[in-house]
């Protein structure tokens, strides 16, 4: 005879199906679970280049003496740190070094309109008597003597002061670009006997 024995093996079908429904959730939890670590350790590593880039967002033209943190650290974003502080820092010296070249710029430019301006004033009047000795001249000074030795020194005279406005104009010209100053001795009484002609 043959004898048969079985058993139901729903049990065991059912403790698998626990098993692997227990396994599947529970490498979907530890997966989310490193996703979720590993999310936050990027973001706490992370954090310092934020506070960077934060830093560096607030930098603007008007405040260029703003640094970033974390310039000190040995790390890689330490390191970026002081580069971009470094770069800033450079960024500064040559805003203000542009600032001081304008400033001198314009202050040459005022001195360069003074400059033309009193030389204008100063020309017109060696100009003006110059013109008066030559109409002198021609209204019959070269007719009588005394009046032509007087128109003629005149207009050396005045001719003589124009050249010493022209190189003074030129002794101006070459300050305004920096060369030293050369001082002499002047006669004030010839200055002002030769205003008063």
């Amino acid at each position: 005879g043959v004898l048969i024995i079985g058993q139901t093996i729903d049990q065991v079908e059912q403790t698998r199906h626990r098993l692997l429904w227990v396994l599947g959730a529970g490498t979907l939890g530890a997966l989310a679970a490193v996703a979720l670590l590993g999310s936050w350790l990027v973001s706490l590593g992370l954090a310092p280049l934020r506070a960077v880039e934060r830093a560096a967002a607030k930098i603007t033209g008007s405040e260029l003496d703003r640094r970033v943190p974390g310039d000190s650290d040995t790390t890689e974003v330490g390191r970026l740190a002081g580069a971009i502080n470094t770069m800033l820092d450079r960024l500064h010296e040559s805003f203000l070094q542009r600032g001081r070249d304008v400033e001198a710029l314009q202050a040459s430019e005022a001195r360069m309109r003074r400059f033309v301006a009193d030389a204008s004033h100063e020309l017109r009047t060696p100009l003006a008597a110059t013109a008066a000795y030559a109409e002198l001249f021609e209204r019959g000074a070269r007719d009588r003597p005394e009046d032509l030795a007087r128109a003629m020194t005149g207009i050396r005279t005045e001719t003589a002061r124009m050249a010493e406005l022209v190189d003074d104009l030129l002794l101006l010209a070459q300050l305004d670009e920096g060369r030293p100053l050369v001082l002499a001795e002047v006669d004030l009484a010839d200055v002002a006997a030769e205003a008063v002609q």
